[in-house]
């Protein structure tokens, strides 16, 4: 016997579409507000996966006593971060109680009321068209999965099964499979909402219109700096544009929103006895948004943060990637650094053989100088650099990237782009003595040779530990710091430098 449920979307929405006349005879239906009596929307974005909604919603509400049903809020709002407040003249709306539902009305989630019921299953004959209808009591609807609602913190659940899982009692024979659509009894269970919605208990001193201002946390909303810089010429110069990639996926689209972003690391506590869950990445379309011709960001320190306001209104649209500029420097000098690093372990330890072919790694280094259009706080992001010169083929070629932090103005920019092909370092440990039970000395020869054509520097950089002095150096040496030592090697073209030198080390 072939008894199985096809798709319940296509037979769930007609059962419950024949119910919803009924149930909306036998409830009463609360005072609502939509997205539609929006007046504005204010939408600030933390680089934390989290926003802040502010907007304003003019709407009718009866006198006295009454629900009231504010839709629209985003899938992944956080209630218990909910501010009312009434703007109308007069006196205000109260709000009493708040009740955030996000039972579904879907398919799966209805059908789940009714495990252990008696359901109608219908299948219609191929080709025949005849109708055929049994009753079963509905056992299992197997496996289901879902997707989180309430800001990932595990609120609600929007559910899905396999209706070719479910499995029936057919008057004592337990069967699956089959092609049929499952009508469900003739009411729908209460607490069903089509999309998360506040609903809140209010009392007004009289009807009429009122203009409300409500605001929330969500999660969902997010922002990143991605940078480029272009180098010209010989690569001492170089023009920098910041983007900020805004995406939200919070489950509602905020047309014509003020957007504001705010960069900083901002404490966000975990829910109590729940640890922080981030919200699951969807796919998302992408949008591109040029600043060329339409007022950019402008900054602002907020407290410990800064805050950075797009001066005219945007879209943010639900499920979508977007890119906007927030800066912009031309001719800003840029300065290359060759960087070769060892281990720290090394200056207690015996190494053996030789370390051959070893490359420094290359740093451009700015500073975000308001001298050269910047002078403004940089967000924390990656920095793309690419170079360009004229005559060459292709145009523009991409050198490497790199993380940055945030980044306060007058300050540098680093930028490890990779390493250098043409500078070829070769070490080897020439002598290691222990000295007691607490000390050892240690010898090292670097060799290093520079196949370019114009002279560079290497800065050699050694990390180190315990308690250490340089004994001996055949080139000056710098102490960058109580665990660092650091020797500028200079390489002029197609030639090569031998550095030495022994270092005694303490250690406890």
């Amino acid at each position: 016997m072939r008894v199985l449920a096809r798709s319940g979307p296509r037979a769930l929405p007609f059962a419950a579409a024949l119910l919803l006349p009924a149930l909306a005879a036998a409830q009463p239906q609360p005072a609502r507000t939509t997205a539609s009596d929006r007046v504005s929307a204010a939408v600030t974005i933390y680089n934390q996966n989290m926003g802040l909604v502010r907007e304003v919603r003019e709407f009718e509400v009866p006198a006295g006593a009454a629900e009231l049903a504010y839709e629209d809020v985003t899938a992944q709002i956080r209630p218990e971060t909910v501010h009312f407040k009434d703007l109308s003249s007069g006196q205000a709306i109260r709000v009493l109680e708040q009740n955030y539902r996000y039972d579904i009305l879907a398919p799966t989630s209805l059908i789940q009321r009714y495990l252990g019921e008696t359901v109608t299953l219908v299948h219609v004959v191929p080709g025949t068209g005849e109708v055929r209808r049994r009753e079963a009591t509905l056992l299992s609807i197997g496996d289901v999965t879902g997707t989180t609602y309430g800001g990932g913190y595990g609120i609600g659940t929007a559910a899905y099964s396999n209706p070719w899982e479910y499995v029936y009692d057919f008057g004592g024979e337990v069967s699956f499979g089959g092609d049929w659509r499952i009508i469900v009894p003739s009411e729908v269970p209460a607490g069903f909402v089509s999309r998360p919605t506040l609903f809140w208990n209010i009392e007004a001193p009289a009807a009429g219109r009122h203009r409300v201002e409500a605001s929330y946390l969500t999660n969902g909303m997010n922002w990143k700096a991605d940078y480029v810089l272009v180098l010209a010429g010989d690569g001492a110069r170089g023009d920098l544009t910041g983007w900020v990639t805004l995406t939200n996926d919070a489950g509602i689209t905020f047309d014509d929103a003020q957007l504001k972003l705010v960069a900083g690391d901002v404490n966000v506590a975990p829910p109590a006895g729940s640890s922080f869950r981030m919200a699951r990445p969807m796919m998302m379309m992408a949008a591109m948004d040029s600043a060329a011709s339409a007022p950019g960001f402008v900054e602002e320190g907020m407290f410990e943060y800064h805050l950075y306001t797009l001066g005219r209104p945007t879209d943010l649209r639900d499920r979508e990637q977007k890119q906007i500029e927030l800066l912009s420097g031309s001719g800003i000098p840029v300065e290359r650094h060759y960087r070769l690093y060892s281990q720290p372990y090394w200056y207690v330890s015996q190494v053996s053989g030789i370390q051959e072919n070893l490359h420094p790694d290359v740093w451009l280094e700015f500073v975000n100088a308001e001298t050269v259009g910047l002078g403004v706080p940089l967000p924390a992001g990656t920095v793309r650099v690419y170079e360009t010169e004229a005559g060459r083929a292709g145009g523009r070629q991409f050198l490497g990237e790199d993380s940055i932090r945030h980044t306060a103005r007058e300050e540098r920019v680093k930028v490890r782009t990779g390493s250098a092909f043409d500078i070829v370092v070769d070490r080897r440990q020439t002598d290691y003595d222990v000295i007691g039970s607490e000390a050892v000395s240690t010898e090292w020869e670097l060799k290093l040779r520079n196949r370019k054509t114009t002279p560079v520097t290497v800065e050699v950089r050694e990390p180190t530990s315990g308690d250490w002095e340089i004994v001996s150096s055949s080139l000056p040496y710098v102490k960058e710091s109580s665990r660092e030592v650091r020797f500028d090697v200079v390489l002029p073209p197609d030639r090569e430098v031998v550095l030495t030198y022994r270092i005694r080390v303490e250690y406890y």
